[in-house]
Order: structure tokens, then C-alpha cells, then sequence
């Protein structure tokens, strides 16, 4: 046997004897099989250590892998069923690995001690598509949040990550220190302003707020983010006709596996998500490239393929399973808000990747800040609405640079308005896509300016403006001075102090 066979078959065997060691221990004190299975997982998260990439160096994340994926996936998704099984047989082939051991038949216990390891292996891929998914996640997460919020950022970031179990609770520090901050800061610094309007329409009293006035106070940065080395791979399987490759067999070889996983609906992008998370692990490429060595024949080259395709489907799993928890969790750490705008969110949100996460961001602080507006009026929440105007719209410079294409000041009437608050920017006249198409054919746009006409509108961003709408009538039937208790309600909105007059405009006025 050469040294390096050796150095393995030690390593092998001190982590069979650490995984067989927590086992005997747990068994000797009777402990409950939950407690069991907790331990020695965790005790094989550490022993695998070494073959994992991008170990979790934390306890804190070492915990919440264990619990994300042995205990809280139960019933949320179909490949918990895998995962457990695949432990299941861990701990089987343990203990016949143990008992032959302790027999002193070295033949067979060096048998046995092959099939463990196959089982072990398919085991830690499945724990490296996890742990891959999941820092993949967090990275994305936090490059959004220092984009919106900052360089300051990182100091809150790193104690999230250090003190925060991956959970609902771990989203909600995230909420809390950032969204909930910075949202009622910049409304704190709009009131001082009063970059606001008071407008009187029949029998209600509107307070507007232009959401813009609430992004323009948070300091973002601009500055390049440098990836990480699991951005950085996870990319690569999207930039190059080698990584394509391998996330498109990762990706077929997950799709026809006899696994469970279509009992339930799988979102669309997660199979891709889940085929570009296994093309980081170096079995995609050993697959692509499995072929006859000097002893080896047909046969013992389709038995190695196989087995590469067990260890892909086992990292497909273990990432679709992480992701589909993580949008568990971020559900959950959503409370404030309803089912409906809970939804949108995480459809904004997308596979957690930087395309969506910005938007989703900002999609966030519009639905925390209109909390904020209906928490400030909740007194009076019968006789209180708050609305919210989204509308599409395209920056100039955009719309301009399409008028070698033909695109005129005629047409772009046609399809667009002024923005009186922000000459940077004009509104799609159009409300919705069906809209926005019958515009095209209505006015027989050339095709080649219409397809940069529909990526404008795919790539808009939004003008939001946000309304307390105040029921004047219904106001009036339960109180007797109407005046101070509408001044009382603005006091509360920091408009005006609480007892003083209301400052009442007509929307012709204003």
C-alpha cells in the first residue's frame, strides 16, 4: 500500500472511530433517539470536516445545518425523506462496521468498512450541496443588504452571522437591524423635511408620502463587492461551456432519479438552482470525464458512473432542500406582513441571487414602511386605509437611446408620461403587459425597437407613493370635535403636534 493510501485509510478510520465513539457513548447512557441522531450527526458534520468545502466554522452554523435538515425540513419537503434515509443507513452500516470490529475479522470488517464509506460519502455530498446552498445564500444576502445599506453594514452582519442560528430568528435580525432602522430613520428625516403632502378629496384627508423620499435618505454604496469563493463557482456553471455542461447532467440525472421529490410541487427554479449547486462539486466533472483506467474495463466505468450520479443527486438534494427551507424560515420572519405581500416577497426573492435580491430589498422597505404607516394609525384603523401607487417607469437616458431606433418624441408620448416629482425618470402609460402589448401592435412598433421596448418594461423599476387615507365621515359619527382628533391622528404620524389644527388642502390646492 503507497503512503497516500495510507494517510487515507487513517483518515478513514479515525473518522469511523469518532462517528462509532459518540454512538457507543450515547448508547451506554440510554440516550432518546432524537438526542441520538442529533449527536451523532453533528459528530459527522466534524468528522467529514476535511472532505466538506466551505466547512461552517461556527457552532451556531453547524447546529443549524443539523436541525435545517434532519429535524425542520420533515413535512416542508420531499427530500427530507432522502436525507433520512441516507442516515438511517449511516447508522446501520455503523453498527455492522462496529460489530465486525469488535469481532476481531479483519476480511470482514475491511468489507464492511467499504460500504460504510460509500454510504458516509453520499452522505457528506449531500451535506456539501446543503452548505454550499446555503453560504451561497447568505453571500448573496449580504453583498444586497451592503449595497442598500452600506459599508457600516458589515460590523451588523458579522454579529448576525456569529450569534444567529440559520432560522427564522437569523432573518429577523436582518429585518429588525436593517429594514425596521433604516426605514424609520429615513421617515424621521422626510417628516423634518416635510417632504410630504396633505391633500382633502370629498370626505377623506390624505397624508402621501413619495417612497422615494424614504430611499433617497438610505446610503447605499456603489463600490465593487469582491465574491466569495462559492460565488465565484457557483458562477462559473452559468460562464462557460464546461460549467453549462455539467449543470445541465447534474441537472438530468436529478430530474430522472427514482427519488420522492415530485409528491409535492418543486418551484421551477429550484431543480436549476439545486443542478448548478451540485456542477461546484468536482464528481460533476469526474462524471463527464469517467473512463477505462489501466485495470479497469466497460463495466467497472459504468458501475463509477453510477456511483458519480448517486453523489450529484445527493448534492441536488441536499440544495433544494436547503433552499426551500430558507424560504421557510424568511417566510416565517415575515409576520407583520399578510399572506398576499408574504407571497410577493419571496417570489421577488427568487433563488436568493443577486438579480432579485435588490429589488426584493426595496420591495421590503415599501411593505415595512406602510406597517409602519398602518401600526402609527392602528387607534383608528376602522376609519384609516393606506394605499399604495406602483407604477412602472424607465429613466431617460434609457428612453432616449432608443430614438436611433426610430423611437420619437411622437411615440414616446405615446407610451410614456412626464414625472413632475422626478425628471430623471418617465411612467409607462400602461398599467399592466396586456396593455403594454396591445401598444405595440396598435402602433405597429418594428420589432427589433419593440424588443428594447418590452426589456424596459421587464427591467422597470417602480414609482410608489404611499397614502393614509383618513374617513373624515366616518371619523366624525364617534367623535365630537373632529378637528382636534384629526389633529391628534396627524400628531401621531409626527405631521402635526397632537391638539393642533389640521392643516387641510384640497388636492387643487396642493
Amino acid at each position: 500500500m503507497d503512503q497516500a493510501a495510507a494517510t487515507t485509510l487513517t483518515e478513514r478510520d479515525e473518522r469511523f472511530a469518532a462517528c462509532l465513539g459518540k454512538l457507543e457513548e450515547l448508547k451506554a447512557v440510554k440516550a432518546r433517539r432524537e438526542v441520538l441522531e442529533e449527536r451523532v450527526f453533528l459528530e459527522f458534520l466534524r468528522a467529514n470536516r476535511n472532505r466538506i468545502s466551505e466547512f461552517p466554522l461556527l457552532e451556531t452554523e453547524q447546529q443549524s445545518l443539523m436541525d435545517m435538515l434532519l429535524r425542520r425540513a420533515e413535512g416542508v419537503h420531499p427530500g427530507h425523506d432522502y436525507l433520512r434515509e441516507q442516515f438511517s443507513e449511516y447508522l446501520i452500516e455503523l453498527n455492522h462496521y462496529a460489530k465486525a470490529k469488535s469481532l476481531g475479522n479483519s476480511a470482514q470488517q475491511e468489507e464492511l468498512a467499504g460500504q460504510l464509506e460509500r454510504v458516509e460519502t453520499i452522505l457528506a455530498k449531500a451535506m456539501q450541496g446543503a452548505i454550499y446552498a446555503t453560504s451561497l445564500i447568505k453571500d448573496n444576502f449580504s453583498d444586497a443588504v451592503i449595497r442598500h445599506f452600506g459599508e457600516s453594514s458589515l460590523v451588523k452582519i458579522d454579529e448576525i452571522t456569529a450569534t444567529m442560528v440559520f432560522d427564522e430568528q437569523y432573518w429577523r435580525a436582518y429585518l429588525d437591524r436593517f429594514i425596521k432602522e433604516e426605514v424609520r430613520g429615513a421617515y424621521d428625516s422626510l417628516l423634518a423635511e416635510r417632504n410630504y403632502r396633505l391633500l382633502r378629496e370629498g370626505q377623506q384627508l390624505i397624508f402621501a408620502v413619495p417612497f422615494d423620499a424614504v430611499l433617497s435618505k438610505i446610503k447605499g454604496t456603489t463600490k465593487a463587492i469582491s465574491q466569495t469563493r462559492v460565488q465565484s463557482t457557483f458562477a462559473a456553471g452559468a460562464e462557460s461551456e464546461e460549467g453549462r455542461q455539467r449543470v445541465e447532467t447534474a441537472l438530468a440525472l436529478f430530474a430522472k432519479s427514482d427519488l420522492p421529490l415530485w409528491e409535492k410541487q418543486i418551484d421551477r427554479d429550484d431543480l436549476p438552482f439545486a443542478a448548478q449547486v451540485a456542477a461546484m462539486d468536482v464528481v460533476a466533472s469526474d462524471y463527464l470525464t469517467a473512463a477505462p483506467g489501466a485495470d479497469e474495463g466497460i463495466l467497472d466505468v459504468e458501475a463509477k458512473r453510477a456511483y458519480l450520479a448517486e453523489l450529484i443527486v445527493a448534492l441536488c438534494v441536499g440544495a433544494a432542500v436547503s433552499l426551500r427551507m430558507v424560504r421557510e424560515d424568511f417566510a416565517r420572519a415575515l409576520r407583520d406582513f399578510s399572506a398576499k405581500e408574504t407571497t410577493w416577497l419571496i417570489q421577488s426573492a427568487g433563488t436568493f441571487d443577486a438579480a432579485h435580491l435588490g429589488g426584493m430589498l426595496e420591495n421590503l422597505m415599501e411593505l415595512d414602511f406602510a406597517y409602519l404607516l398602518r401600526e402609527k394609525g392602528e387607534a383608528d384603523a376602522g376609519r384609516i386605509q393606506i394605499k399604495i401607487t406602483r407604477v412602472r417607469r424607465a429613466s431617460r437616458a434609457a428612453i432616449e437611446a432608443l430614438a436611433e431606433a426610430g423611437f420619437n418624441k411622437i411615440r414616446r408620448k405615446q407610451f410614456f408620461d412626464d414625472d413632475a416629482e422626478n425628471e430623471a425618470y418617465a411612467l409607462f402609460r400602461s398599467k399592466t403587459p396586456a396593455e403594454f402589448q396591445e401598444l405595440l401592435q396598435l402602433f405597429q412598433i418594428e420589432p427589433e425597437l419593440a424588443r428594447s421596448l418590452v426589456g424596459l418594461w421587464e427591467s422597470a423599476s417602480f414609482k410608489v407613493d404611499l397614502f393614509v387615507c383618513i374617513n373624515l365621515l366616518a371619523l366624525g359619527k364617534v367623535v365630537t370635535n373632529l378637528s382636534a382628533r384629526v389633529a391628534e391622528i396627524l400628531g401621531r404620524y409626527g405631521v402635526a403636534p397632537s391638539g393642533a389644527a389640521a392643516p387641510v388642502r384640497t388636492r387643487r390646492e396642493a
